[in-house]
């Protein structure tokens, strides 16, 4: 007895002697980037890399859960705090945690157990990063390339270890509950400042930010979010209880769509869900959501009609127009300026790259707050994730960047057909197919990819889809090894 308790009690402080030299390391991680720097936020950023960095290596598995609500319910903060040196911003908080998750899955894949080309999508996703990576090579502006890099690069990171890391349908399932429960979060954020603060008042000005860093990325979360919800209302398993919250929630996050007030969040969400009533029940579900969406028009009719009044009353020939001032003089930039200023910003845009390297583009990430500035005097967004490909890499860049997202859409389509559990279609397959197709419609008149709840979003349910699609084909008979036939005995 004594000889086991011994043995227990050395087992411990084995255990307990390393923590240690640890603590050690993270504190003269961020001592060395307090030094580097002069900067208190530089330093608790660097500890923050070693940390993640450290519970990825030890635990990816559980860290996924934390990553799939971080950037819901705090991308206002960590994107309105940001690291600088010499006043300059180098990374937001975001950009610590791209940067930690990156340098983990490096980290997997030199200890090979993450391999990349595993996953369905990395191939054509991989030829896309590489023209971000050429970028660098003619960059306007190195560091705002290199930001562009780890952002776009962070979505596919979570991908990996998403598709490589969860194995079992439990986990799966797990994590995708985890995406649409805690969509509840800025829902009833939402609803909040609609009672509070906006007093039930139908106005542009007080857009709803939820815990989101803008109306537009709460928009198009919530177009992107809602159709999964409503498949948790329509084809989920579960009593009236649960379908009743969840039908509550539905009800609550339209709400929001409405009061958000984005013309792109209405759009995404009216095209996913037409979409998703093709995939899965033509004769029933689509008139429905037909009916309901007349329905919506007819009951906020003034409201769509002040959002999209002015693209009517507006001489085209003013959208072609040099004229900015006109712009200026509008009542609202986001009414009908807005189609103006993007084409005005589009002919810039080609300008620019056409003067320059068309072929491999003036580096990704260098037109907000850069070229806009100098080519035309006010900071304005591309307005489009097909021309901010275009112009950070060029033709060849754009071309492939199609190339992944036709793959993509692919991929997706397989999984559709699979045959997998219906259920499984109907609540994660079909509405990540009809949403992916939605957006990169809406990806002509808009940058929704730049917001990272959003971007995240999209990579995340692409990699639960994968991860159900490849359970799968594990779980087909063709997969696993023949056994010996047995003689045919029905006539002897």
């Amino acid at each position: 007895m004594f000889h086991n308790d011994a043995a227990r009690l050395a087992c411990a402080e084995r255990i307990g002697t390393p923590r240690l030299p640890i603590l050690g390391v993270f504190l003269g991680a961020a001592l060395v980037g307090y030094l580097l720097t002069m900067n208190v936020t530089a330093a608790l950023g660097f500890l923050g890399v070693l940390v993640l960095f450290s519970i990825a290596s030890q635990q990816p598995a559980v860290l996924l859960p934390p990553l799939v609500i971080l950037p819901v319910v705090m991308e206002a903060t960590l994107q309105s705090v940001s690291i600088t040196i010499g006043g300059r911003p180098l990374l937001n908080f975001y950009g610590v945690v791209n940067v930690g998750l990156a340098a983990a899955v490096v980290f997997f894949m030199l200890t090979d157990r993450i391999r990349p080309f595993d996953s369905l999508v990395t191939g054509a996703f991989v030829l896309y990063l590489a023209a971000v990576v050429f970028s660098l090579s003619f960059s306007a502006d190195t560091m705002m390339t290199v930001r562009s890099l780890v952002r776009i690069s962070s979505g596919f990171f979570l991908y990996l270890m998403i598709t490589q890391f969860l194995t079992e349908k439990r986990q799966i399932d797990r994590l995708f509950q985890i995406v649409v429960i805690v969509s509840a979060i800025p829902i009833a954020v939402g609803l909040y400042q609609i009672a509070i603060r906006n007093h039930f008042a139908l106005s542009r000005t007080l857009r709803i930010k939820g815990t989101l860093i803008n109306g537009m990325s709460y928009g198009m979360y919530l177009a992107m979010i809602l159709p999964y919800i409503f498949g948790q209302v329509v084809f989920a398993k579960g009593g009236w209880i649960r379908r009743s919250l969840f039908a509550v929630l539905f009800l609550a996050g339209l709400v929001n769509l409405v009061y958000a007030s984005t013309r792109i969040g209405w759009g995404v969400f009216a095209l996913t869900m037409i979409l998703y009533g093709l995939l899965t029940d033509v004769r029933r579900l689509l008139p429905v959501i037909l009916a309901a969406m007349i329905l919506a028009g007819v009951l906020f009719a003034p409201f769509f009609a002040q959002s999209f009044g002015g693209f009517f009353e507006t001489d085209w020939r003013t959208y072609l127009s040099n004229d900015i001032r006109w712009d200026a003089r509008s009542a609202e930039y986001v009414t009908a300026s807005s189609l103006h200023i993007r084409v005005y910003v589009w002919r810039h845009m080609l300008h620019q790259l056409w003067a320059t390297r068309p072929l491999f583009g003036v580096g990704s990430g260098t037109w907000f707050l850069n070229f806009d500035l100098k080519t035309m005097g006010l900071p304005i967004a591309s307005h489009s994730d097909y021309f901010e490909v275009l112009f950070g890499t060029g033709f060849i860049g754009l071309l492939l960047y199609l190339l992944f997202r036709f793959r993509q859409l692919v991929l997706l389509g397989r999984f559709a057909r699979g045959r997998i559990e219906r259920r499984i279609k109907t609540t994660v397959l079909f509405p990540c197919l009809a949403s992916h197709i939605a957006c990169l419609g809406m990806s002509i008149t808009e940058v929704w990819q730049s917001y990272a709840c959003v971007y995240w979003l999209s990579w995340i349910m692409i990699g639960i889809s994968e991860c159900y699609y490849e359970r799968h084909l594990q779980a087909q008979p063709d997969r696993i090894a023949p056994a010996t036939t047995p003689p045919d005995i029905r006539y002897n």
